[in-house]
């Protein structure tokens, strides 16, 4: 019996590491209302496990995200600028991603939402 446990328990949880990786994969757009006006950003991530990848283009171009991350419904990730360092973290919910976005060692914070990109 108790193997049987340990089995549907390891089951369970590969399933919804797959769950993750589909709710976090995939294309993504927001606007971030910004003091220089809004900006419109384009998210294109990958998951690997708990890992994510991808790259963000918008005003500055495309840049390539590192440190990127995937705990369930939970996202973080950093892009490196000329202007330092910036933190992204937030939530996915259906098509919704919720982010904080933080710079100048959380001296800056912006929050917005990025939808999924229709196919």
């Amino acid at each position: 019996m108790r193997k049987w446990i340990l089995l549907f328990v390891a089951v369970l949880g590969l399933t919804f590491s797959a769950f993750g990786d589909e709710m976090v994969a995939g294309t993504w757009k927001g606007t971030l209302e910004t003091p220089n006006g809004a900006q419109e950003n384009t998210f294109v991530l990958k998951v690997d496990g708990e890992k994510l990848t991808g790259s963000i283009t918008g005003m500055m171009g495309t840049v390539e995200i590192s440190d990127g991350k995937v705990d369930g419904d939970k996202v973080s990730f950093a892009i490196s600028t000329d202007f330092g360092l910036i933190k992204y973290s937030g939530t996915v919910k259906g098509d919704d991603m919720k982010l904080t976005l933080s710079a100048g060692d959380g001296q800056f914070t912006l929050d917005f939402v990025a939808h999924r990109a229709k196919a």
